[in-house]
């Protein structure tokens, strides 16, 4: 997982898992636009490819959109990595329990 605030680290588990599925840009678009992106398609090549930084939740929710796209493809593999721990163990975390 991305450290908290690593954009660069979380850029690029996104591209890895995005370019090893071989899956579509605009295909992830779609998807991550249904969630609740307010990113366009431009402004989301441009993050993937590094000419642009995007804020921590949209960029955990493009994150998600290529895992939940991955997911439904059946492909195994690398997956997206979330700017912050998303699942903690209640045990980290008193408010959790």
């Amino acid at each position: 997982m991305a450290v908290p605030g690593d954009e660069d680290e979380q850029r690029g588990t996104f591209r890895a898992a995005f370019e090893a599925a071989g899956i579509k840009i605009d295909h992830v678009w779609m998807q991550y636009f249904s969630i609740g992106g307010m990113s366009g398609l431009v402004e989301v090549q441009a993050y993937v490819y590094g000419a642009l930084t995007l804020p921590p939740l949209e960029r955990d929710l493009l994150a998600h959109a290529l895992n939940e796209s991955l997911d439904a493809m059946g492909v195994d593999g690398r997956r997206a990595s979330y700017s912050r721990e998303v699942f903690k163990d209640s045990g980290d975390d008193p408010h959790l329990e």
